[in-house]
């Protein structure tokens, strides 16, 4: 298992970056800034022992909902934002048809 290059993907337009770095057993590690922990994403061919495990998995996803957190936050503002306008524009439409109402009903 090699996660290596998805780290490298997410790297090009994420800051603060995850840095890899090779170990001496041929693994390679991760630190997660935002988790604080560094995991290994590549597995050592020399020894069984330092292999990628489950829990370095679920701190990389840790890492990325982490990332993802702010940015969602923002969406849903954002979609908050844009429901609250349509609303807004649908009440002058309704503003607007009662007043045509009202000239239809007055007397000429």
């Amino acid at each position: 298992m090699n996660l290596t290059s998805a780290i490298e993907a997410y790297n090009e337009s994420s800051e603060p970056k995850i840095e890899l770095g090779p170990r001496r057993d041929g693994s390679w590690v991760a630190n997660l800034p935002r988790v604080g922990r560094e995991i290994r994403v590549e597995g050592s061919q020399f020894s069984a022992r330092n292999q990628v495990t489950a829990a370095d998995v679920a701190l990389l996803c840790e890492e990325a909902r982490r990332a993802i957190a702010p940015g969602l936050a923002l969406l849903d503002a954002a979609l908050a934002a844009f429901g609250e306008l349509k609303v807004e524009g649908e009440s002058q439409d309704e503003d607007e048809e009662e007043d045509e109402e009202e000239d239809e009903d007055e007397p000429a």
